[in-house]
């Protein structure tokens, strides 16, 4: 397991400017800078409408090996999974590595409701849950999955570490990289970008709602999107307004 730092100072402000921005807008710019592997093809909320941005804390699993698995009595101390959960912090968003695999539910409703007890704003998991409805409902923390599997965490999945790099839907997550994720999906956005990104994005985004008025008003979008020195100027004015 690597230690990782505690949240920056302005943690809260800049995962609140995170949350105006989608997640297509935000893999976009990263592909810009050179990042093409951030989008989480796969990545199914659970909740259609739900939106979250929270600073990953990975954990890895493997194919189950009786002779990896954590005596009951010990799971508590040094499970990686169950320490994983209890070192959770506000604003943590909970990401699991299975490899894809869907055999057995890493999570269901009772291990929801303790993650949102510690304060994590999401679940992110590259294979099954279970109890969906009840996440859904009862529960209320947003979660996003590889799918849906009846069966609770069994002997097919061991954990094996946690806050570690991990491979979750084909992205690269580090421990501290920050999780954005909505109806379309989950993007990682690496820490170092974070704040230039939610930036950059949320005036990309405003753009975007000016062009998206003009379509709406009947301009064809061959000529104002991508937006030319013209619409641009356009737009500079309807900011300056106010707007």
């Amino acid at each position: 397991m690597s230690q990782t730092t505690g949240p920056a100072a302005n943690d809260a402000d800049l995962r609140e400017t995170l949350l105006k921005v989608t997640t297509a807008t935000a893999s976009a710019m990263l592909w810009r800078r050179g990042y093409p592997f951030t989008y989480m093809l796969g990545a199914t909320p659970i909740q259609r409408g739900a939106k979250a941005c929270g600073r990953a804390v990975t954990l890895r699993f493997g194919p189950g090996r009786p002779d990896l698995a954590t005596p009951e009595a010990d799971r508590n101390t040094k499970d990686p999974f169950w320490v994983a959960v209890e070192t959770l912090q506000p604003g943590d968003f909970l990401v699991m590595d299975c490899g894809g695999d869907q055999s057995g539910a890493t999570t269901g409703d009772i291990l929801a409701a303790r993650i949102q007890y510690r304060g994590a704003v999401g679940i992110l998991c590259d294979g099954a849950i279970r109890d969906a409805a009840q996440i859904r409902e009862l529960v209320g923390i947003p979660a996003w999955s590889k799918g849906v599997q009846g069966l609770g965490f069994n002997s097919t999945l061991v954990s094996l570490d946690y806050n570690i790099p991990v491979r979750a839907f084909g992205v690269t997550v580090i421990p501290g990289d920050y999780i954005l994720a909505d109806d379309d999906g989950a993007v990682m956005i690496p820490a170092a970008l974070a704040q230039e990104i939610a930036d950059i994005c949320s005036e990309q985004e405003h753009k975007e709602e000016f062009i998206r008025g003009l379509v709406q008003q009947g301009e064809p979008v061959s000529e104002v999107y991508p937006p030319n020195a013209a619409t641009l100027e356009r737009y500079y004015a309807w900011k300056k307004a106010g707007h």
